[in-house]
Parts: structure tokens; C-alpha cells; sequence
């Protein structure tokens, strides 16, 4: 498929895993590669990151156990259900092995999948990547499920540094698609569930995969000094930061984070 070629338009698709229903977006043909979003994130959040891949890979998006379009189970929803619910994807996709692109909470998952299934990652992608012990050791700075435009607006303050995005009537609108979501109803359980899974430093040392470390430089919820943390504790990965990005970098510079991870994954 040449770059002047129209890409088909994601198609959208549910399976059974872990017990819930998953959502998920699948574009492209080629060697597979999932994407794993954040807190309050959703598998659209990652279509221009598909679109990018899609011509050599098959891209897939999933929306997280407890998020968009995926089931809202009323029992801890663990990093380790995510990742079973990733291996639940693969297993009906009839893939084997896939590259693994996780940003935030969602790069805890992909690391945890690396750990615990080393033979079916070809590549890993970690974003902005959660899950440290230091996140669980005092209060968040911000509340991910605001509920008032002033909460909203303080949290993307700390999340993007697009302007466009740090404006009241996009914390409106921001606010209005999250009541909307359905996801802070599930937040309660989501939430128990991480404090209950194994914190990341505890994952990076089962990783044997080529790993590629994406950071935005201006990510103010996790200091980019995290980075070193994170490359430090996979042997062999590779560590690159993201200018004029925050904490999601495919958003703020969705060029040079595209162009980061397509190189990677060649």
C-alpha cells in the first residue's frame, strides 16, 4: 500500500476477555501491533497512531477493561485482567506473537504482558509508562475524573501542552464526553485495582524484548527523569525523548512520535 493510497477505515469489533466484553478498532495488514491507551482514555484516542502503521502493520486499539466500549465489571479490574484481555485479542485475531504500544496505565500493561508472555511480543513501545511505586506514596496531583470544567482544566493543564486543549470550552466539552463515558462509575474499581497489582519496577527485569522508551519532555505528571528509570531497568532498551509533548506525546507531537515509533518497529 503506497502512502497515496486511501486507508480503509478502522473496523470495530467486540470479543469475549476476562469475563467482559472488549472493544476494540483493528486497521491495516501486516505484522500485528496493539496500542493500549490510559487512564480515561479510549481506543479512538489512538486513531492517528493507527492510520500511521496501518500501511505496513495491522493495527489494533483496544479500549481497556472499565473504559469506552469495554465491559464496566463491578470486580477489581487488575493490570494483570488487561493483560489477559490483551492475550484474549491476540488469541481470537489468531496472532501469535505482536508489537506492543502502551501509553501511561496502559504501558504498565504492555510491560506486564512482555514480562509474563515474552514469546508472543515481538516489540515494546512504552509511553509516559505508570505503575512505579513512588505514584503509590502520596496524593495525586490531579484528579482523573474531574467533576467540574475547573478539575478538567487543571488536569489537562497537567496532561497536554497543546494550547487548543487548555481552554474553557474544551474543558466543557472534555467534561461532557467523560459524564458521558460511563467511565467514572467504573473509576472506583479501576483505581483498586492498580493499587493491587504488581508495581512496574517489579515487571522491567522480566523483559526481553527490543523496548523502546518514549517520554514527552514536558510531561508534567511524570517528570521525564522517569525515563531513566524505566530504560534503566530493561537491558538493551532504548530511551527517547518527545519535544513539545506532554504526558501524551501521540497527541502533542504526534509527528515525531510517530515517526519514533514507526522507525522502532521497522
Amino acid at each position: 500500500m503506497t502512502d497515496s493510497t486511501p486507508l480503509p477505515a478502522p473496523q470495530a469489533a467486540t470479543l469475549q476477555a476476562a469475563g467482559q466484553p472488549l472493544a476494540y478498532l483493528k486497521q491495516g495488514s501486516g505484522p500485528a501491533v496493539v496500542l493500549v491507551h490510559g487512564v480515561g482514555g479510549h481506543k479512538e484516542d489512538w486513531q492517528a497512531t493507527m492510520a500511521a502503521l496501518a500501511r505496513s502493520r495491522t493495527a489494533y486499539a483496544i479500549d481497556m477493561i472499565g473504559f469506552g466500549g469495554s465491559g464496566k465489571s463491578s470486580q477489581d479490574i487488575t493490570i494483570r485482567t488487561q493483560v489477559e484481555a490483551v492475550r484474549a485479542l491476540l488469541d481470537a485475531e489468531g496472532v501469535a506473537r505482536a508489537s506492543l504500544l502502551g501509553n501511561s496505565v496502559g504501558g504498565w500493561v504492555a510491560a506486564t504482558f512482555a514480562s509474563l508472555y515474552p514469546a508472543r511480543v515481538d516489540r515494546l513501545v512504552l509511553s509516559d509508562v505508570a505503575g512505579f511505586k513512588a505514584m503509590f506514596e502520596g496524593p495525586s496531583p490531579v484528579n482523573f475524573y474531574p467533576d467540574s470544567a475547573a478539575d478538567m482544566h487543571h488536569l489537562l493543564s497537567y496532561l497536554v501542552v497543546t494550547p487548543a486543549m487548555h481552554t474553557p470550552e474544551f474543558a466543557e466539552r472534555a467534561l461532557a464526553e467523560l459524564n458521558a463515558s460511563g467511565d467514572k462509575q467504573a473509576a472506583e474499581v479501576v483505581f483498586k485495582g492498580l493499587f493491587a497489582s504488581p508495581r512496574l519496577e517489579e515487571v522491567l527485569p522480566g523483559i526481553s524484548a527490543p523496548t523502546l522508551v518514549l517520554w514527552g519532555a514536558q510531561d508534567k505528571l511524570f517528570p521525564p527523569a522517569l525515563a531513566d528509570m524505566v530504560s534503566g531497568g530493561i537491558r538493551g532498551s532504548q530511551k527517547h525523548l518527545i519535544e513539545g509533548a506532554g504526558h501524551f506525546p501521540q497527541i502533542d507531537n504526534p509527528a515525531a512520535f510517530h515517526k519514533a515509533v514507526t522507525e522502532f518497529l521497522l
